[in-house]
């Protein structure tokens, strides 16, 4: 019966049936070794004439790849030759960017560039779906560049082994139609939104905090970045420093991605001019209404050109010159040993309960009320997770006229090089 039904589909291919029937037949043939060879048969049958077709159209491949899409009268044919021609920069490869660019690559869009300067560390593997375990030490977006053509290598992937910032973010952004904002700190954020602003580039934003989310679409016609965080909050912690429930980027980087595929393919996005807040710990979700603020340089009625130069984005530790106060491990190894001076834990009492290499203990947060318990005529070796909130210890005691050094890489390095 099988081969008479399809023996007369041969001939309606052979008429030029549409190519959407095509794959929707493929779908339902029994998995067997026979409907594996109707399925290599049809395939090679159409294949010229799809190899053929002008660059909006689908090659065989593609036809079959994009089925379940192709079938969605919400997507469709249409819609999935939107999402080829689409040129999509993501920024970050972390634990949003992954979940954001797997599906993304998945769905087809074309041409997706990954910038990333950092490099897989054995943290990142809780949550940073991406990556593998034989992947620690290798460049993120080299990482994600190689699975995401492993994933689907009918598209487009550009590597940018760099962080965003002033001298790049106008010529990756000018170039993309839509930017995802996959990054965990407040001044490239700002960086994205203005430049965004400037080139009238759309861009989909989301920030992770423990068991808290957030994502918005920003449009030329929405309120933007800074109406929502005039100044940036000088109490919010990254996941290197708060933690992050690894389920969390996942969420938010599907519904980033979840956005995406409905803005490039012109479906309704309710998270234009709206904020969703996603609370995993009760499981609630929220969606707030966005609006342009009287006072926001870029929004307001009488904004002024606003001049994106280095001095608006200069809130990273490395800008603010506390590199000089970093020691290596073997450094800090050979001081504690040698020079007897306080070794300070600044880490959260959680941190702290579950592991530490001795020494005093002030959280960050509590160490500005209590100089008073670390002798001022000693050196402070600060030390934390991976190095972040040691160095910003380093500068409060230095800014109080102690003699500080911070353990670069903090505990994750140590541990690397001490077993």
């Amino acid at each position: 019966m099988l081969n008479l039904f399809v023996k007369h589909l041969r001939y309606r291919v052979q008429l030029y049936l549409l190519p959407i029937n095509f794959p929707l037949f493929l779908s339902v043939l029994p998995q067997s070794t026979t409907a594996s060879m109707y399925r290599s048969y049809f395939m090679t049958m159409i294949n010229d004439n799809s190899n053929q077709n002008s660059s909006g159209d689908f090659t065989s491949e593609e036809w079959l790849r994009y089925t379940r899409h192709l079938q969605l009268p919400q997507i469709g044919v249409s819609g999935q030759k939107k999402l080829k021609q689409s040129k999509v920069l993501i920024i970050g490869a972390g634990g949003l960017g992954s979940p954001v660019a797997l599906y993304l690559a998945a769905a087809g869009v074309g041409n997706i560039t990954i910038v990333d300067g950092d490099y897989v560390d054995v943290t990142n593997l809780q949550r940073q779906i991406i990556f593998t375990t034989d992947q620690v030490g290798k460049s993120k977006a080299a990482c994600a560049k190689e699975r995401l053509l492993a994933l689907n290598p009918l598209i487009m992937v550009a590597e940018i082994k760099e962080y965003l910032s002033i001298h790049n973010a106008e010529d990756l952004i000018k170039c993309a139609d839509l930017i995802l904002d996959c990054t965990d700190n407040f001044a490239t954020r700002y960086l994205i939104n203005d430049t965004c602003s400037q080139y009238k580039k759309p861009w989909i934003f989301a920030s992770i905090y423990q068991f808290s989310g957030q994502c918005a679409l920003f449009t030329e016609k929405s309120a933007c970045f800074r109406c929502l965080f005039p100044d940036p909050p000088t109490d919010v912690a990254d996941c290197n420093t708060a933690g992050v429930l690894g389920v969390l980027p996942g969420i938010l980087g599907t519904l980033q991605a979840n956005e995406a595929i409905k803005f490039l393919t012109n479906l309704p996005c309710p998270l234009e001019n709206n904020l969703l807040m996603v609370e995993a710990s009760d499981l609630i979700f929220r969606k707030i209404k966005l609006n342009k603020s009287n006072h926001c340089p870029l929004c307001a009625d009488e904004a002024h050109d606003y001049k994106i130069d280095t001095t608006n984005y200069n809130m990273t530790c490395e800008i603010n010159g506390l590199d000089d106060g970093e020691i290596s491990t073997s450094e800090f190894n050979l001081s504690s040993q040698h020079s007897s001076p306080i070794v300070l834990d600044v880490r959260g009492e959680n941190e702290r309960e579950a592991f530490n290499i001795g020494g005093q203990h002030i959280p960050l947060g509590l160490l500005s009320e209590n100089l008073s318990l670390l002798d001022q005529n000693k050196t402070i070796l600060c030390y934390c997770q991976t190095g972040m909130r040691s160095k910003q210890a380093a500068v409060l005691l230095k800014t109080n006229g102690f003699t500080v050094k911070s353990l670069k890489g903090g505990l994750a390095a140590f541990l690397k090089e001490n077993g």
